[in-house]
């Protein structure tokens, strides 16, 4: 049992966790009010004399994580009593994020998306860039008459792969890289956004991507690089005029009108949802059979970016005009259920842990990295500082996290897998 300070009272406490391998009995016990985590796993780890190799692990208490002394903890919550049972509820530690690499471009880094060893990479010098993991230059692809806003993987294989950029110049392009002679072809230019273009998402099948712009809509279009493809509203894809190449003008098979202002961020709710966040403040899901809106969520401020995940990879997070992220239940309305708020800056973007319901990663005009677990809300598991000006976008891939930002750098860190 950790050691009482002079004068110290207790408290009682009851633990609780998700890990069942590390669960032990619902009931009370007495502790020091000024025990600390380290002293929580000295408890815990006294109460599991049957597991080897327990781990350490963070304490949550009330939506946030405990840093310092419990009492310190509770010392601003007017609304709670230390005469009742405080629960605790424990989680697995992980490790801190590694700062890895840095790769150096000629100006703003305002996309990156990775698949496998590769990061895609969208940049205001009007250019589209393929690193390795490791922050090697594969290649600088100029195609865009205008900042590139966006990107997103396609297809990765054997020979390369295929991916799809988005541009202040109105305008989508694809592309596919011959990995062994390190050459692109643009396949396919997709027009029909009036203003720029800011946001773009590859459905789960590959068969779809989606796009939306400053001038307040949302576009479907056929992902699948070829000229046969039916693009155009039922019309095929169609080659410019005077085109001796293989490159196609596409147009979009659908168009979400709504919005009233620019559409910031989009992705996809299983193969046959979509989500659109926009400056209006309104988040929209919509039937893309139907071709009309679903739900609408109002929220309160600007909004730049969406991610979905969770246990069943319904819950949204988003971030915007405001140093908080917010987390929606579409099926709860408009009520916020967790509100994550330690940014002193704008969120530009978020992103959830592709292999945990209760982690994700933001990224702030505050010029830091945070990675979140949901259950607390006022303290971020990490902060990843380096960055000199605006961080403007962030991935979470496997073991990977990514971010670009307006100091023309793209950082890399390695994250430990999460439980």
């Amino acid at each position: 049992m950790p050691e009482k300070e002079k004068n110290d009272k207790e408290v009682q406490i009851r633990l609780k966790t998700e890990l069942k391998e590390y669960s032990v009995e619902d009931t009370p016990f007495s502790v020091p009010f000024s025990i600390d985590s380290s002293g929580l796993n000295t408890l815990l780890k006294g109460l599991l004399t049957n597991c080897d190799n327990v781990p350490e692990f963070d304490w949550l208490c009330f939506n946030d994580i405990v840093r310092g002394k419990l009492s310190d903890h509770l010392s601003e919550r007017e609304d709670i009593s230390t005469e009742s049972i405080i629960e605790l509820e424990y989680v697995e530690k992980c490790q801190a994020p590694k700062p890895e690499n840095v790769a150096n471009h000629d100006d703003w880094v305002s996309a990156c998306r990775i698949n496998g060893d590769l990061v895609l990479t969208g940049c205001y010098d009007n250019t589209v860039n393929i690193w390795s993991i490791s922050g090697e230059k594969k290649l600088v692809i100029p195609g865009h008459s205008g900042p590139v806003k966006a990107v997103d993987w396609i297809e990765r294989t054997d020979k390369g792969g295929t991916f799809v950029s988005a541009s202040h110049d109105q305008k989508l392009n694809i592309y596919t890289w011959n990995s062994t002679s390190n050459s692109i072809e643009n396949l396919n230019t997709c027009r029909g956004h009036e203003r720029s273009v800011e946001c773009v998402a590859v459905s789960p099948s590959k068969k779809h991507f989606i796009s939306g712009s400053f001038d307040n809509t949302v576009k479907v279009w056929g992902a699948s690089p070829s000229a046969e493809d039916d693009q155009d509203e039922g019309t095929e894809a169609k080659k410019p005029r005077g085109s001796s190449g293989r490159t196609v003008t596409r147009t979009p098979i659908q168009t979400l009108g709504g919005h009233k202002e620019a559409v910031g961020g989009v992705a996809w709710r299983g193969g046959e949802e979509i989500v659109s966040v926009s400056w209006d403040h309104t988040i929209k899901i919509w039937e893309l059979e139907l071709g009309g809106l679903k739900t609408e969520l109002v929220a309160n401020k600007a909004l730049f970016s969406v991610s979905l995940g969770g246990e069943r990879n319904d819950l949204l997070l988003v971030g915007g005009a405001e140093r908080s992220i917010r987390l929606y239940d579409p099926k709860a309305g408009n009520d916020v259920k967790s509100a994550f708020t330690a940014h002193t800056g704008w969120v530009t973007s978020v992103c959830w842990s592709p292999t945990s319901a209760n982690h994700f990663v933001s990224a702030s005009h505050d010029m830091s990295l945070r990675v979140w677990d949901t259950r607390s809300c006022r303290t971020p598991l990490y902060e990843m500082t380096g960055h000199t000006d605006r961080i403007l976008a962030c991935h979470w891939l496997a073991g990977d996290i990514v971010s670009g930002a307006a100091d023309n750098q793209l950082k890399f860190y390695k994250m430990a897998a999460l439980k």
